[in-house]
């Protein structure tokens, strides 16, 4: 748990296979991940948060009978601008303005609806209060405003004085959708618009309470990732050179690109929105093709043949060529349909996949530390959710989530889709708010097992319950307050509070704090599962080692001990990690026949 020095962990990376590990292409092939997660985790701030409540004043904008404008829109009314009744839906006529020439507002073009209508024009030079004056003098109710970007607020941004009529504010979907029925040949019926108050689910959305239940168990899966090294032959275990010991720079390091980014992105998201994307997808085939590369060839051991060298990437297996055209058709999926409805399978798929890969690379090292990190990052999300909006006039972190007008969104965000919802918007949550408080669960779970300790005993149970109560209690905020919440504001005391509170009462506050395993009182210790296989999934059998080290705990053997073996990995376990029965014992003649062996091999 404590700081390695480069000659220890170049010794436990040293296989017995006279092999440099700084050139073998798994380490090339791990130095790429790492540096990817590097890449990308300034990135993780910009999903940070819980997706931001629709606001107050949200109206819900109903079209039916026509096959081009069908559909339920957002709307938003200013403040300037009076409420629709409350208690039920208004239905109006359509009347759609004239494009405004030689400087003027455009016009309502005759004849004029009998009934109740709505006007409704597309963003121009025009402030929204003349045209809601238009509006008004023509009779109708109000005026429906289309904003010329996904962004709606800019709409009224100069707006002092109070409107005469209702004005509902809409987003360019709307528009370009209106524009393409008015300039169809026929219309055989009148457009019809139902205005109403937009009504949020409150404290009982499904889609909410599935989001923390998803956020919770990625959390585990993301422990599960990070002890993999723990359990003998665990095909998803990683190197000792492919691990990334965060110290006391990291957490610095974190704060100040995550700050970085957000403003960048902030100013110049409608250009950077596109490398997040492919930063995105290329995690996401990297990362899918990784795990997947590895279950395969343990699963199926047969897939591990081997079909052709490439450079830079070494030996490629016939494993490798199935999982890589499935992780980057899932990519693709994902890049086609991101801003559809459909989209939520394929990124909750690859956000999955990242998250656990995270966990796997990246390692705290001690309480200390995550206090540190944790602290830090919690501070962060308070700062540019509430505070940014007096220096930036609106929250850094709300417009980077939603996308900053573009018309995407970022997608280091766990998203699942609404159920019983009018607007059908998605349920998000960022990716930071799960890698940020995984990473201690992570650790909480190695000292756990390190320590012997059982789910009732240990620190892993106690905080991925605080976790998830956490989330809930962030979601209640949510529903209060109405308005973006930094989620680690209620995780980090969940997770790390719970943590050094109950470490506190039990006595083992130093260890935690120093990341040194405690043991139980009495010395108690839990036996380590039998592993027979090695992580390529081949049957381990009984065999005179050469002299090297063993995969377990990594301790010196001497040439003909007798040790469980995989000789096609070339990869073996001591008597102490994996006891050899009487019968398995490797019989007189073991070492006649591996000199045989190594002597045809080198024939």
């Amino acid at each position: 748990f404590g700081s390695r020095s480069s000659a220890t962990a170049l010794v436990e990376a040293t296989r017995h296979v006279v092999e440099p590990v700084q050139t073998s292409p798994e380490a090339m092939a791990a130095a790429r991940a790492v540096g990817l997660l590097l890449l990308a985790f300034p990135l993780l701030s910009a999903g940070g948060g819980a997706a931001p409540a629709e606001p107050a004043r949200t109206v819900v904008v109903s079209i039916a009978g026509s096959q081009l404008l069908s559909g339920n829109y957002v709307g938003r009314l200013p403040a300037a601008s009076p409420r629709l009744p409350e208690g039920g839906a208004m239905e109006l006529e359509v009347v759609i303005a004239a494009a405004p020439t030689n400087g003027s507002c455009g016009e309502v073009p005759a004849p004029i609806p009998e009934g109740d209508f709505v006007v409704m024009f597309r963003e121009s030079n025009c402030t929204a209060d003349a045209q809601a004056t238009l509006a008004e003098k023509a009779g109708a109710k109000g005026a429906i405003l289309v904003s010329s970007s996904q962004t709606i607020d800019t709409l009224w941004v100069n707006q002092s004085s109070s409107f005469g009529v209702f004005v509902v504010g809409t987003q360019k979907t709307l528009g370009d959708a209106a524009a393409a029925w008015a300039d169809a040949t026929t219309h055989p019926d009148v457009l019809r618009v139902s205005l109403s108050n937009y009504t949020p689910s409150g404290l009982y959305d499904m889609s909410q309470c599935l989001l923390v239940c998803l956020a919770t168990a990625l959390v585990v899966a993301g422990a599960f990732f990070a002890t993999a090294d723990l359990r003998l032959g665990s095909p998803i275990a990683p190197k000792v050179y492919e691990v990334v010991e965060m110290d006391s720079r990291v957490p610095l390091m974190f704060f100040g690109a995550g700050s970085m980014a957000l403003v960048t992105l902030y100013f110049l998201m409608q250009y950077l929105i596109y490398v997040i994307i492919f930063v995105f997808c290329l995690g996401g085939t990297t990362t899918l093709t990784e795990l997947m590369h590895k279950c395969l060839r343990y699963r199926f051991p047969s897939l591990q043949r081997r079909v052709c060298a490439l450079p830079g990437l070494g030996a490629v297996e016939v494993a490798a060529l199935i999982a890589f055209p499935l992780a980057v058709s899932v990519s693709i999926s994902w890049f086609v349909l991101r801003n559809t409805s459909r989209g939520w399978l394929c990124q909750d798929i690859i956000g999955a996949a990242f998250l656990c890969f995270l966990q796997r690379t990246m390692r705290l090292p001690s309480i200390k530390l995550a206090a540190f990190l944790l602290c830090l990052m919690f501070f962060f999300d308070i700062f540019w959710v509430f505070v940014s909006p007096l220096i930036f006039e609106r929250s850094v972190m709300v417009v980077v989530a939603t996308g900053g007008g573009t018309g995407e969104s970022v997608p280091m965000l766990l998203r699942l889709p609404a159920i019983g919802d009018a607007l059908g918007r998605d349920r998000m949550l960022g990716f930071g708010d799960i890698a940020l408080p995984g990473l201690l669960v992570s650790f909480l779970r190695r000292h756990d097992v390190l320590s012997g300790r059982s789910a009732a005993r240990g620190y892993f149970a106690p905080a991925v319950l605080g976790y998830f109560v956490a989330m809930f209690a962030t979601l209640l905020a949510l529903h209060v307050m109405q308005m973006g919440q930094p989620a680690l504001l209620y995780l980090v005391p969940g997770t790390l509070g719970t943590t050094v509170v109950l470490a506190w009462r039990r006595g083992d506050l130093s260890d935690l704090w120093e990341g040194t395993p405690s043991a139980l009182p009495g010395g108690a210790q839990r036996k380590a599962a039998r592993c027979d296989y090695c992580p390529g999934g081949h049957k381990l059998k009984p065999w005179l080692a050469e002299a090297g080290a063993c995969d377990g705990c990594h301790k010196g053997i001497a040439a003909g001990e007798h040790v469980m073996d995989c000789r096609i990995c070339n990869w073996y376990l001591c008597a102490q990690c994996r006891p050899l029965e009487q019968e398995q014992a490797a019989p007189a003649g073991a070492i006649e026949a591996q000199d045989l062996e190594r002597s045809l091999v080198t024939a």
